[in-house]
This record gives C-alpha cells, sequence and structure tokens, in this order.
C-alpha cells in the first residue's frame, strides 16, 4: 500500500510534483543540480555529477496508471536524452532514472526496458517505495509541499515541544549533557526549516571591544547577522546554501538602506563599492532579508541600526591576461603572463574592476573599466615579502626594457587588447629600490647558506638600505674605508691583572700590532633578519691614547680612552680565500 496519497497531494498542493521530487533530491544529494526547463532539459530534470560520470533523474508526475499517450511522453524524453547527452563528446552516464509517485506495473516495466535496452548504463525506474523514502527522510519538505505553511508550523511546534521536554535525570546524566540533548533536537528542528539553505547559529567570545573577524572567502555562508550581548559576546546566524543550486531555486537579496553622512568616510566606502564593486566593512545601515529562511526584521518593528559589510567573493578565474610591450616601430619587447588576484562589477553600475600582477608581483595593476566610457590604469610595486630575489631581478630586467615611446596593453590571449597607453611611467621604487636590493641579495647569496629572500619593502629603513648596498659592495671586492673616532676599553677588576693589561694598551698604542675585529655580519631589513657565513675583517690603522690619559696610574674596572693616531681610517673587507667550516677567528 502506497505510503503517501500522491494524487491527493498533487491535486492539494499549489506545486508540481515534478518540483517536489526535484527538491527531495537535492536535499538528498547536496551536489545535485536542478536543470532550468526555460533552457529545455533535454530528457534531464536533475543531474549529479560524480568522478564515474553523471547520474540523471528524469521526473514524471504521473500518479496513476500511465495512459499510451503519457508513456510517449516518457519515451519523448528517452529520445531527447540520448540525442543530446549520449555520445562520444558528451560527459559519460553511470545512470539514468526515470522518476513517478506511480509503481509501475510489470507490463510497463517491460516497456521501459525494450526503451532502454540498447544503454550501455544503469537505467532505473524508481516509484512509490523511493520517493516514499525520501520524503520520510525529509519530512518538513512533505508538509510544507502536502499542507503549506500553516501545517508546516504546526509541525515545528510538535518537533519543538519535544526538544523542550524535561530530560530524564540520573547519575550518569549530568546538566550539561541535559542541555546539549535539547539543543542536538532544536538544531535538528533549525535545520528542518528551508528545503534550500541551512541556519548555522551559535555564539562567539572576542578579544576587545570590536565584532568578530570577518568571514573568509573559504566561508560557505553568504550572510551573517551577529547581535552584541555584552562582555565580549555575540551572538551570530548564518545562512548558508544547502546546495550550488539552492541560490538558482531561491535567489536572496537585501533591501539595504545605508545611514553615512554625505563625505563620510563610511560615505565614500560605499559608493567604491557601487561603482567598482568593492568590499566595505562596518558602514552605518539597516537591512532586511528579502527571499531565503530568515525572518523578515520589519515584522516585528526591528529598525536597529547594524554595521554592514560586503565580503570579498571568490569567482571563477577569468581568462589569463598578457601585458605585451611594443616599441615604436611595433615589434614586440616583451609578453609577460599576469595573474589575475581580484575582480569585482559594481553593485549599481556594472562597470569592473580588475587586479592582477605579473608573475613576481613586481607591478601590481588595478584596472577599472567603465564599459564603453573608457578604462583607468594604476601601477604599483607589488607584495614582494618573501620572494627570490633572483626571479625578482630577471622580471624587474624585463620591465625596465621599457621606453618612453613603447606602448603597452593588456590583452586576453590573441584577442584584442583590453586596454592600450603610450608614455607608461613604471613606479620609481621598481629602479631606485626593488632592484638594487634584490641585486644586493642575489650577489650576498653565494657568500651565505641561509637562503635569502625579498623583505617587505614598505617597512625597510633608508639606514637599513644603505647597510645592505655596503655589504654587497664589500662582499663584491671593494673594501670599505671610513674614519673613527674614539673607542673605550676598561681595565681588569682583578688588580693582578693590571700590568698585563697595560703591557698589551702599550703595545697597541706603539703600533706593534693593529686591533682587528672579525665578524660574521648579521643585519635587518624591515622585520626580516639576514646572516652571513662569509667573515668580515674590520681594522683601524692606527691608535693613541686619548690626550691626558695616564697608563701608567690605570686602576681596576678604570675606563681607558683611545683615539686615532695619525690615520684615523678604518678598512673593512671580507676575508680572502675563505671556505665554510674553516675555524673561527
Amino acid at each position: 500500500m502506497p505510503t503517501y496519497d500522491w494524487p491527493l497531494i498533487s491535486h492539494r498542493s499549489g506545486e508540481s510534483i515534478e518540483s517536489l521530487v526535484a527538491t527531495l533530491l537535492r536535499l538528498e544529494y547536496a551536489d545535485a543540480r536542478q536543470v532550468n526547463p526555460s533552457q529545455g532539459d533535454g530528457g534531464i530534470d536533475i543531474v549529479r555529477e560524480t568522478t564515474g560520470g553523471v547520474i540523471v533523474w528524469q521526473v514524471k508526475g504521473f500518479t496513476t496508471a500511465l495512459s499510451s499517450g503519457q508513456f510517449r511522453q516518457v519515451k519523448n524524453s528517452w529520445l531527447r536524452f540520448n540525442e543530446e547527452h549520449v555520445g562520444a563528446e558528451q560527459p559519460a552516464v553511470l545512470e539514468y532514472h526515470l522518476v513517478t509517485p506511480w509503481t509501475p506495473t510489470e507490463e510497463r516495466l517491460r516497456d521501459f526496458r525494450d526503451l532502454t535496452g540498447g544503454a550501455d548504463f544503469a537505467c532505473t525506474w524508481d516509484g512509490d517505495a523511493y520517493l516514499s523514502g525520501l520524503g520520510d527522510r525529509h519530512q518538513a519538505t512533505m508538509h510544507r509541499f502536502t499542507y503549506g505553511d500553516g501545517a508546516l508550523e504546526q509541525f515545528v511546534n510538535q518537533k519543538a515541544m519535544i526538544a523542550s521536554s524535561p530530560v530524564e535525570r540520573a547519575d550518569s546524566i549530568s546538566m550539561l549533557s541535559a542541555i546539549e540533548t535539547r539543543q542536538d533536537a532544536l538544531n535538528e528542528l533549525r535545520d528542518q526549516l528551508d528545503d534550500n539553505y541551512r541556519i548555522e547559529h551559535g555564539t562567539l567570545t572576542v578579544s576587545g571591544d570590536g565584532p568578530p573577524m570577518p568571514p573568509g572567502l573559504s566561508d560557505p555562508a553568504i550572510f551573517h547577522r551577529m547581535e552584541y550581548l555584552g562582555d565580549g559576546r555575540w551572538k551570530y546566524q548564518s545562512v548558508v546554501p544547502r546546495s550550488a543550486d539552492s541560490t538558482t531555486v531561491d535567489p536572496v537579496s537585501w533591501d539595504v538602506t545605508f545611514l553615512e553622512e554625505p563625505g563620510s568616510e563610511g560615505a565614500l566606502a560605499i559608493q567604491e563599492w557601487a561603482e567598482w564593486g568593492t568590499p566595505f566593512s562596518n558602514v552605518r545601515g539597516q537591512a532586511r532579508m528579502v527571499g531565503g529562511p530568515l525572518p523578515d526584521p520589519s515584522d516585528n518593528n526591528d529598525e536597529r541600526e547594524s554595521r554592514l559589510s560586503f565580503a570579498q567573493v571568490k569567482r571563477a578565474d577569468p581568462p589569463p591576461l598578457y601585458l605585451r610591450c611594443l616599441t615604436a616601430s611595433g615589434d614586440t619587447r616583451f609578453r609577460l603572463r599576469l595573474t589575475p588576484r581580484i575582480r569585482t562589477t559594481g553593485a549599481t553600475t556594472g562597470w569592473m574592476r580588475l587586479v592582477t600582477e605579473t608573475p613576481e608581483a613586481i607591478i601590481r595593476f588595478e584596472i577599472r573599466i567603465k564599459g564603453d566610457e573608457g578604462m583607468q590604469v594604476n601601477a604599483e610595486i607589488g607584495q614582494l615579502h618573501g620572494k627570490d630575489p633572483e626571479s625578482v631581478l630577471a622580471e624587474s630586467r624585463v620591465l625596465l626594457q621599457m621606453a618612453e615611446d613603447d606602448v603597452i596593453s593588456v590583452e586576453i590571449n590573441q584577442t584584442a587588447p583590453l586596454f592600450k597607453a603610450n608614455g607608461t611611467v613604471l613606479p620609481s621604487a621598481l629602479e631606485g629600490t626593488v632592484v638594487p636590493i634584490a641585486e644586493a641579495l642575489s650577489s650576498l647569496q653565494r657568500r651565505t647558506s641561509a637562503a635569502l629572500t625579498m623583505p617587505d619593502m614598505s617597512s625597510i629603513t633608508d639606514s637599513q638600505f644603505g647597510l645592505l648596498l655596503r655589504y654587497a659592495s664589500i662582499y663584491g671586492g671593494e673594501a670599505h674605508v671610513w674614519r673613527w673616532r674614539e673607542v673605550s676599553i676598561y681595565a681588569p677588576g682583578d688588580a693582578s691583572e693590571i700590568p698585563a693589561f697595560i703591557e698589551q694598551i702599550g703595545e697597541l698604542v706603539g703600533g706593534e700590532f693593529m686591533p682587528v675585529y672579525v665578524e660574521e655580519p648579521v643585519f635587518q631589513l624591515g622585520d626580516d633578519s639576514y646572516k652571513i657565513d662569509h667573515p668580515l675583517v674590520t681594522m683601524r690603522h692606527s691608535v693613541r691614547l686619548f690626550e691626558g690619559q695616564n697608563l701608567d696610574a690605570v686602576q681596576p674596572g678604570e675606563r681607558i680612552r683611545l683615539v686615532p693616531g695619525a690615520d684615523e681610517k678604518v678598512t673593512t673587507a671580507m676575508v680572502a680565500d675563505w671556505t665554510p667550516d674553516t675555524p673561527v677567528f
């Protein structure tokens, strides 16, 4: 005996049986996709792509024994499916299912087998038992479809009563376990509220007075609503599509009223989003969801001010772009593939904003296209932190081939360029900072075992930059000669060591030996530390006692001041003929 009265369901419902079955199948298989009938289904209502091939369902809402005309519909659907979706150039078919609420008789099953007998994939006619199983697993959907929202509300109330009923206490059940049991029941109930969306919920505790961190690109939710509870705690609700098809079947939009004052930072962020789709964070406004599972706040006269944010959505990668440089005579000077990073579209204008980088991210282009109104291109130094200096140097040298009268274009494969520009000027930091740093680190790499990478260009100080160039020059074979003013040396604290100390200082001042300092230099570029294994030697040319200093009367711990003699120069050079693992100097 049938579990559900399909003819009665078909009569009562304002929707078709096909729509119900499609919804049940999408709930059963999150990766199932409903084919848009307006595009011509080609004998397919639901399709599921798997690694082994595609699984397709053709749904017919026949609730009683099929007439000859109705079976002709089944036959025509099968023929369209074979013609459009079965063949060498089509994805392999793994299974084909005909789905009807009516259970076929043996006679109709033979007709179906005769019709599909030539297929090299499994063909099945799923009837009442199959649909009843789906309905039993998704009872809220069956109630909603069969009796409407009123009956669904009764169904929900019944479930809620079960969830809120007292939990039997025993020694083995703690209060926390009892609460978790009820919460699990309520979560299960919440999952049944909508066929296309799931509502995630919970609380978060954050440090400070600010809101939680905004969601990342991997977050599947399309909407987050957060409410501050005090003491750094936030209640949140997140709307998560059940499948990739959810937003198509039940589109969600927002009726937003912004409350930012004209000319304010928030108002400018909203304008940038409206024109170019640039995401914004924490602007003042009110939002009402249209569609989807969340209740309409206006139903409760909820007109509270909120802080609204639009996150960057990861879209399918655009086709590859290329940067081409042409000489005035039309010859190609270079052609580099660009890496797309960001692509947004204005919410009200349809204008496109594209951010793309050269392969080593040396130059970042922001291209703003206003359709037929023209295009604007800005170029800046990209984020080079952690990049290989030699690769950065090689790409920089390619870019610096660009001459003033060259023509620069960005193109998609061999098609017409998106834009052309004459007299393009690269950022001055490319030649003035990026190239010298990349050259210096590349030359120093053979002097150390550590892997030297590019620093964060924005954090380097002038003194750090100068020291790097000095080390590169020294290790390139050019000794660094500089001048010194004074050095302090402190006598030993033990009086018995004073005579030997006086003797050594006397020999130093008398020129019998020269002070030499050997080091493996360590230096900073921004927050990054670099160490060079090949040692350096620093030597002062002449030394004398500071005027008025009496060496014979030195006391334990006394400061001895040394100043330059006839030659105040100091020479720093690398140790010649040094190889790794030699003794420490």
